[in-house]
């Protein structure tokens, strides 16, 4: 049994779809599975079919392109050769390039696609490798074979390219000289009944012997084979027959050979078919940019902002749940209101689910799987039938209730319509209550006012309204759950022109009950209407608040940025100053070490002033700029932290004078500062605290320790693990402490390595005052591995 039959799909427009998804297909085959598509009542079946469409969109949305242009539909053409018959040269063409694609696609979906089903199925394409190489060397084009089909083919074309060029070099001999050239009507070479011949005038035909093939339409040309070629156009037609056969020949072991593999040739087309068909679902989702659904076998259908796939960008989205409060919904509202789109669209959706197809929608859509749908849209009355309007609901109503179940969609257009209101509502309650005794998935549309009522009475049924603006009197489509509709046919009328008075008066024969009810409806849509825009407010606001809170995150993450930025600077510049001063200090020592060594006593003393005096320079710099950095880096902010106290000692970057505070801070941070004799206003940014005489005497006890600790100095010195310029710092420093030390001699360990360490130290041993000789240590004491340096006395 088919879920829905002939007339419902017709009259959801499923041929539509169809047509849309056939349209995305790249070969004949895929397509023909497009427009053959059909739902499925087996939730297996509607998964696995969501699964292959969920893959195909995957495979879209990377841009990975499933090579299947060349495929074609040569089903026709394998099943003659199967039963002995032949094939064209087209039809082979055509064969070769589906199995060349074929491998082609086999080779994608296995080697560079890690989806499951799509990878199967690569897997389960059958091959053909020998049978494509031989069509390969075989046919050439659509139009001709390959002359390497066979050694006799090829013969007999070069045979016959040998003759056609003697033949038209005798003619075009002839068409030079003067001899003949007068007897012509025009000096070419042409073509009559697949014979070379020569356009002859009338007059001159007896000097030119031949055969004559064709005239001209006066009479005046004809157009004649000379007999000097005559017998070469006689080979020429005889190997062209010879060749024909021959053609032939291998047209029919090139069919023996299809029929061989036709079984594996139908199965390889089959599953292009369907990769193709795969493919296009794929395309189609990502063009309506549509979600695969939930699936439940409850009977749950949940819409959330679907829109009806047919409509493009016109459609309004609407969301509709059903199956879990309630599961039947009567929409009411007036007419061109969106009542039968809304239908449609849910109706459209369980086909497509049920076909494997996506649907346009938001992602927490959920639908279930229907054994069969119905629907009963549109006016089929048939004069040749005898069939009202009402006789032809009611027909298709009845059969509906014969066949429907708890697990089916009815989908119901203007319910009880064509006969006498009272009795059509009366109808269309016990109609209702019976499906809802049933089980089945309702949605009806109506007008009548009994209907809405009946919603609210029963636990299982809910209204449903198509939205009316009052303000412009047209309907917006937007389907409002829970509130029943108004007509609006006096708001309507009265649009399109009827006279006031007359809508006035028909507003005065309504009856009180209809009058309240109407007034009721009203009220709800407006205060319904107050709290959406309550609710839009609420959420513009909260999403004004998100905006300022991302924005002020940003900022205050761009000023972090920013502080870690100017640290890291201040860093690097403190490093280089540092630098600086102990290449200062390194140059001025070795300078002296070279001075002291040539000097008279006298001379030395004169030196170590004027180094004394470099040092001291190089010291005041280093500390100048250490003190502008850390005014740029630390500024206000590192001011702000200092408490600023009367006696306290300051230093005044900006001055390069030292001072003392003479008063406290005042609310603007303002202090008076006594330098020298002089008394100055200055403010606590521009000043910083100056260490006092007990950090001085902790310098020098520090000093003092350090001294110590030279006269305690190792004999040995391990520079492993160290750069080349580390390490030379290092040895300067250390020979500099042993010989201070009175050390006679020291062990230098470099380690074995590459040798680029031992032989940088030795560079600097063998340059350096203070050493007398050095050498490799014994094999028992660190081989290579140790430089051991004699000093100087």
């Amino acid at each position: 049994m088919t879920v829905a039959t002939g007339k419902t799909k017709a009259k959801l427009d499923w041929d539509k779809i169809t047509a849309l998804l056939a349209a995305k297909a790249d070969t004949p085959l895929g397509a023909e599975l497009a427009q053959a598509l059909e739902p499925s009542a087996d939730p297996a079946e509607v998964e696995a079919w969501q699964a292959e469409t969920a893959e195909g969109r995957e495979l879209v949305e990377r841009g990975i392109i499933i090579p299947l242009a060349g495929v074609a539909d040569i089903r026709r053409c394998v099943e003659r050769c199967r039963r002995g018959g032949t094939a064209s040269i087209e039809e082979l063409y055509q064969l070769r390039l589906t199995l060349e694609a074929g491998r082609k696609v086999k080779a994608i979906l296995t080697d560079e696609v890690a989806l499951p089903l799509l990878k199967a199925l690569g897997g389960e394409m059958p091959l053909f490798p020998d049978l494509e190489e031989l069509l390969r060397r075989s046919v050439a084009s659509a139009e001709d074979l390959a002359d390497e089909a066979s050694l006799e083919l090829l013969r007999l074309r070069r045979e016959k390219k040998r003759l056609i060029n003697a033949i038209r070099s005798h003619l075009e001999d002839m068409i030079r000289s003067p001899a003949v050239q007068k007897y012509l009507q025009e000096p070419i070479i042409t073509m009559r009944g697949d014979r070379y011949v020569l356009p002859v005038k009338q007059e001159w035909r007896q000097h030119v012997p031949g055969v004559v093939h064709d005239q001209s339409a006066s009479g005046a040309t004809l157009f004649i084979e000379p007999l000097a070629v005559f017998q070469m156009g006689n080979n020429l037609r005889e190997i062209e027959a010879r060749e024909r056969r021959e053609v032939e020949r291998i047209l029919g072991e090139l069919a023996r050979r299809v029929g061989e593999q036709a079984e594996g040739i139908g199965m390889l087309m089959a599953k292009l078919a369907r990769l193709d068909f795969i493919m296009a679902k794929g395309r189609l989702a990502v063009a309506q940019d549509a979600v695969r659904p939930s699936l439940n076998c409850e009977g749950r259908l949940n819409i959330r902002l679907g829109r009806h796939p047919l409509l493009g960008a016109e459609a309004v989205p609407i969301s509709l749940p059903l199956g879990r409060a309630f599961r039947i919904l009567v929409v009411t509202g007036p007419n061109t209101g969106g009542k039968t789109v809304t239908l449609k669209t849910v109706g459209l959706f369980a086909l497509m689910h049920q076909a494997g197809l996506h649907v346009p929608a938001a992602p927490d859509t959920e639908l279930p799987v229907y054994d069969r749908i119905f629907c009963d849209l549109g006016d089929e009355q048939s004069i040749e039938q005898s069939l009202s309007t009402f006789s032809s609901h009611m027909k298709n109503i009845v059969d509906i209730l014969a066949g429907c179940t708890a697990r089916s969609l009815v989908l119901l257009d203007e319910l009880g319509a064509g006969t006498d209101p009272a009795e059509g509502a009366a109808l269309a309650k016990a109609i209702l209550e019976h499906l809802a005794e049933v089980g089945a998935s309702v949605i009806a549309t109506t007008h009548y006012s009994e209907l809405k009522v009946f919603a609210y009475s029963h636990p299982r049924v809910e209204n449903a309204s198509v939205e009316f603006d009052p303000v412009t009197l047209k309907p917006t489509y937007r389907l409002l759950i829970g509130l029943p509709g108004r007509s609006n046919a006096f708001e309507i009328a009265a649009r399109l022109g009827l006279p006031e008075p007359l809508v006035l008066r028909a507003r005065t024969l309504l009856s009180q009950a209809d009058v309240r009810t109407d007034d009721l409806i009203r009220s709800l849509e407006e205060k319904r209407a107050y709290l959406e825009k309550l609710e839009k407010d609420v959420e513009s606001a909260r999403t004004e608040a998100e905006r300022l809170k991302k924005e002020w995150e940003a900022k205050r993450a761009a000023l972090e940025a920013q502080k870690e930025e100017y640290l890291r600077r201040a860093k690097g510049e403190a490093l280089s100053t540092l630098n600086y001063a102990r290449r200062e200090a390194e140059r001025i020592i070795r300078e002296l070490r070279t001075a002291s060594s040539n000097l008279i006593e006298k001379d030395r003393i004169l030196v170590a002033q004027e180094a004394r005096q470099r040092l001291s320079e190089a010291q005041e710099r280093v500390r100048q700029i250490l003190a502008e950095q850390q005014g740029v880096s630390g500024g206000e902010e590192e001011t702000g932290h200092t408490e600023f106290k009367t006696g306290q000692s300051v230093f005044i970057p900006h001055l390069n004078l030292s001072g003392t505070l003479l008063t406290d801070p005042d609310a603007n941070g303002n202090v008076r500062v006594q330098v020298g004799v002089l008394k100055i206003d200055l403010r606590t940014s521009q000043l910083r605290l100056q260490e006092t005489k007990k950090d001085r005497r902790e310098e020098k006890n520090l000093g003092s320790i350090a001294a110590a600790k030279a006269r305690s100095i190792s004999p040995e010195l391990d520079l492993r693990g160290l750069t080349v310029e580390e390490a030379e710092y290092r040895v300067e420093k250390y020979l500099d402490d042993a010989h201070l030390a009175g050390l006679e001699k020291v062990r230098l360990i470099h380690g074995k390595g590459t040798g680029t360490l031992r032989q940088a130290v030795q560079n600097l041993l063998a340059r350096h005052p203070h050493v007398e000789r050095f050498s490799l240590a014994d094999y028992r004491e660190g081989g290579t591995g140790v430089t051991v340096a004699v000093l100087k006395k």
